[in-house]
């Protein structure tokens, strides 16, 4: 069995059905020492792909808009999430 947290009380994936928006946490929130003021951005990434950036600079959450739509956002979302915390990829 993993470490991922995957299921209804899931905070790692959640499923927005009215936006069709779809937000994959890479890893934890890092702590850089600021606390709540640490602001969050995010860049344009593809078609309705928006990464956001931690105070650290690196990708922590994948925001899909119309998930529906765009299989290789979530497979890349995913396959962030595998790096990230230490997986395998799969063959």
């Amino acid at each position: 069995m993993s470490d991922l947290n995957v299921g209804p009380d899931s905070e790692f994936i959640r499923y927005y059905p009215d936006t069709d928006t779809l937000v994959v946490e890479i890893r934890a929130w890092p702590d850089a020492g600021g606390g709540a003021g640490d602001a969050i951005g995010g860049e344009d990434a593809g078609d309705d792909l928006v990464i956001h950036y931690g105070p650290d600079d690196k990708p922590y959450l994948y925001e899909i808009e119309h998930a529906s739509r765009h299989p290789e956002h979530i497979t890349a979302a995913l396959a962030a999430v595998r790096a990230a915390r230490g997986f395998a990829r799969a063959a």
